[in-house]
């Protein structure tokens, strides 16, 4: 019999620039978003995705948990950070069940860390033959440092939380910006479509390759929408509402335009090398279009920058597609604000329906 699945799911995102929660109500056919919160972040409690204030931040969970009303106390972690690697291997054929204690004894040589210091997971890709016919798996490997994860479990506890699950953030997203009845599935004699989901947040950007519903490449890039302000203020005269401002194309300032449109030109060619590097790895040839999400994808021109530098188009991410909106705390405009942002706290929530 398998495992009854929770009524409640709720799905923490802890970033940069905030903290953003998700709670769904599971017990229905339609999972449906029955609580939904935002609280931002001073500078100096996350960086580069790492916790580096955890008392402010234990008080600060403390406080949206009590703006929020969530009753739920266990919660799926994102993490994305550097001391998160990702790589794609391949290993001999083995079933899911014997693969996860097996893993340990298998991957050293894949990563640079000593095993014993990793917290290891992985999705499976799919199966091959060698050409002497040996059963072979393709699987996309992710190891974490087990101290930077402690921090997180550390800090939560300190607030009364408890995580029953950590998720890579960039698995989060397709569940949240993929439907569920996902169209990319292959035809009769036709090649499946790949999709680049891009989640641009405060300070960090995930980049996540799906293929056939399975993750087949993911990236972190530290730097994010916060990058780009921050260089307005730098190297402009102006506070950091205006850059904020700016930023958004709510502003106008023909200095900091030309500053925004170098910026982000920079910005994509780091994206199209990570885009280069996994087309070079895998001969992929049907990688058909971009999905933008985080706060970070309302920044003026970055969908049309994307459009012409990577030669895909690009379509703003819809985080609540796959879920019934409940009696959230936001009027409909601000929810369209906000959707772009919150796909990791929806798609963490999700694994418990999807998975």
């Amino acid at each position: 019999m398998s495992p009854r699945r929770p009524s409640i799911a709720v799905g923490l995102d802890v970033s940069t620039g905030s903290i953003k929660v998700a709670e769904l109500q599971i017990e229905r056919a339609e999972p449906v978003l029955s609580n939904l919160g935002i609280i931002n972040v001073p500078e100096g409690v996350i960086g580069d995705g790492e916790i580096e204030d955890p008392v402010t931040l234990s008080n600060m969970l403390k406080e949206l948990w009590g703006r929020t009303g969530i009753k739920q106390r266990r919660v799926i972690l994102g993490v994305a950070n550097q001391k998160v690697i990702v790589r794609p291997i391949e290993i001999p054929y083995m079933e899911a069940e014997e693969l996860e204690s097996a893993l340990r004894f298998q991957v050293q040589e894949f990563i640079p860390i000593p095993v014993e210091d990793a917290i290891l997971d992985f999705d499976i890709m799919e199966e091959f033959l060698t050409s002497d016919d040996q059963r072979m798996l393709s699987v996309l490997l992710v190891a974490a440092y087990r101290d930077m994860v402690q921090s997180f479990v550390d800090t939560l506890r300190s607030a009364g939380l408890t995580a029953v699950a950590i998720d890579l953030k960039a698995f989060a997203l397709p569940r949240a910006l993929l439907p569920r009845t996902y169209p990319g599935i292959s035809q009769a004699g036709e090649e499946a479509e790949a999709v680049c989901i891009i989640n641009v947040g405060a300070g960090i950007t995930n980049i996540v390759i799906v293929k056939e519903g399975v993750p087949r490449f993911a990236r972190i890039l530290l730097r994010g929408g916060d990058d780009f302000r921050r260089t307005l203020i730098d190297r402009l005269d102006v506070d950091a509402g205006e850059a904020e401002q700016i930023k958004l194309g709510l502003a106008a300032n023909e200095d900091a335009a030309a500053l925004m449109r170098q910026d982000i030109y920079r910005f994509v060619g780091e994206i199209r090398r990570s885009l280069d590097y996994f087309v070079t790895q895998t001969g992929e040839r049907n990688l058909r279009k971009i999905v933008l999400a985080g706060s970070g994808a309302r920044m003026i021109n970055l969908p049309q920058e994307l459009n012409q530098g990577l030669r895909l188009p690009v379509e703003i991410g819809r985080s609540f597609q796959n879920v019934q909106l409940g009696k959230l705390p936001f009027s409909p405009e601000e929810l369209a604000e906000i959707e772009p942002s919150v796909a990791v706290s929806v798609g963490l929530a999700l694994r418990e329906v999807m998975e």
